[in-house]
């Protein structure tokens, strides 16, 4: 009789996708990431001395984080998800393998968590314009019009800017979005242009422009020339977020959300940001100890909260940008 209520109790809890219960010490805990390697794991050490856990880095892409939940399901092996683009973690939330966080463990900025609380940002990642011979004042406009530039984002960081950018001129402007957006498309350079002698007519229409289209996290600021556009009042530049999520199988939620109250401490996040070559999440207005996070830019409001919710269509959105089915 004791047995049949425990099961019963049992189902319960999984039904209602309670987090199963941990040991006070797991030893380890498993994060899934498309941009960390196994090594990077030395990264959160301040996290693992505090815990007496070890951290261990999955370094999957999102796809693989996708298929391995459709095969294992509660039997998966990762606890919680890092990820350097807001479209990932919120495809995971939209496929519920992401288990909701506890609203006392979030930032009391609301923009920076995921609309139904599935993940939580932890680092902000500007779109920044870098290659650049010196430093001068640049704005993303300067990426429609002139000389052609190159590229440096994947296909799903580039998923991210067209949110902002959408979320930027409003529902009600769409149509100018998809006008501005496809300028943009229009000035970028082939991925392998051709090295073809041009008639010197012709030189001003096809030079490669020296500059290009990045985020901070991908270049190193003591070797690069690189700018946050757009930096006047009403405007700013645009981010992304690296963003955390809980497994929703996951048997180490408490741990998980020891990793949340750990690293949105101002420090933390700032150190943690430091490491991953971010911004942290609040402005440190002039008191962190690692300068180049005082120069914090001035930043869209089109946070990875808010910009979640273009997702839904904005495969639609770049059929009429890029073309196609």
């Amino acid at each position: 009789m004791v047995f049949l209520v425990l099961l019963v109790f049992g189902l319960y809890l999984t039904s209602c996708n309670t987090p199963v219960l941990e040991s006070s010490t797991p030893k380890r805990f498993y994060i899934a990431s498309d941009f960390l390697q196994p090594k990077d794991a030395i990264l959160f050490k301040d996290f693992s001395k505090k815990e007496k856990t070890r951290v261990v880095i999955l370094n999957w892409t999102a796809d693989s984080i996708e298929q391995h939940y459709a095969k294992f399901g509660y039997s998966s092996k990762f606890d919680a998800v890092l990820m350097k683009t807001t479209f990932a973690v919120n495809q995971f939330a939209t496929q519920k393998i992401l288990h909701p966080i506890e609203a006392n463990y979030l930032w009391q900025n609301k923009d920076f968590e995921a609309p139904n609380k599935e993940w939580i940002t932890l680092g902000i990642d500007p779109y920044v314009i870098a290659g650049l011979k010196e430093k001068k004042v640049m704005h993303y406009n300067d990426l429609t019009w002139g000389n052609k530039w190159e590229n440096k984002l994947t296909p799903e960081e580039m998923k991210a800017f067209n949110g902002a950018v959408v979320y930027q001129f409003g529902r009600k402007n769409l149509q100018n979005s998809i006008k501005w957006l496809k300028k943009l498309q229009q000035q970028i350079a082939p991925a392998q242009p051709m090295l073809v002698a041009q008639p010197d007519s012709l030189a001003d229409s096809t030079a490669l422009a020296s500059f290009y289209l990045t985020r901070l996290s991908k270049i190193n600021p003591k070797k690069e020339v690189f700018v946050y556009p757009s930096q006047i009042v009403r405007l700013g530049a645009f981010y992304d977020g690296i963003n955390f999520g809980i497994a929703r199988h996951s048997s180490k939620y408490i741990t998980a959300l020891h990793f949340i109250a750990f690293y949105t401490q101002p420090l933390n996040n700032q150190k943690l940001s430091k490491r991953l070559h971010v911004l942290p999440v609040e402005n440190p207005h002039k008191q962190s100890p690692f300068d180049y996070q005082n120069n914090y830019p001035i930043l869209f409001r089109g946070s990875p909260g808010e910009i979640a919710p273009i997702f839904r269509n904005l495969s639609k959105i770049e059929v009429r940008i890029y073309g196609g089915n």
